[in-house]
């Protein structure tokens, strides 16, 4: 699937010419599509009540960013959002928490790297870096 194209097509390293849909064309398209090479880390799904009522039993993805999406800029260190209900995806993904790397978009001058995810009793979401070894912490405190 290529997300730029919104379709399947088969990938030259696969044995087709990235235009075509090839052996591909009976498997099923993803349900979400992202940016190539953001390097999903962790997924969890939201099933507590202290975020608002859209947050609840969405997924959130970790990314742990890119180093070889050359020629375009390398991006991706961020935790998405996917709402969902049932099971079904029910809109479009969105940034849920942005600014990991710095000023420097590159693994070896980001400031942190999104790794893991995990929602803790209380229904605050935890956050691990990879890159110095810390965990944030989101609580939600209302508007």
């Amino acid at each position: 699937y290529d997300q730029e194209l919104e379709r399947k097509v088969l990938a030259p390293e696969y044995g087709g010419d990235g235009s075509e849909v090839g052996r591909c064309a009976d498997a099923a398209d993803p349900l979400v599509g992202f940016p190539g090479h953001w390097a999903p880390n962790a997924l969890a799904f939201n099933t507590g009540n202290q975020f608002p009522a859209a947050y609840r039993g969405g997924a959130f993805i970790a990314f742990h960013g890119s180093w070889n999406r050359a020629p375009r800029p390398q991006q991706g260190y961020l935790v998405a959002f996917v709402p969902m209900r049932d099971g079904e995806v029910t809109g479009d993904w969105q940034i849920f928490a942005d600014g990991f790397a710095g000023d420097e978009v590159t693994p070896g001058g980001s400031r942190a790297r999104p790794t893991g995810l995990a929602f803790g009793p209380d229904g605050s979401l935890y956050i691990s870096d990879s890159k110095k070894g810390r965990i944030w912490r989101i609580v939600y405190r209302g508007a």
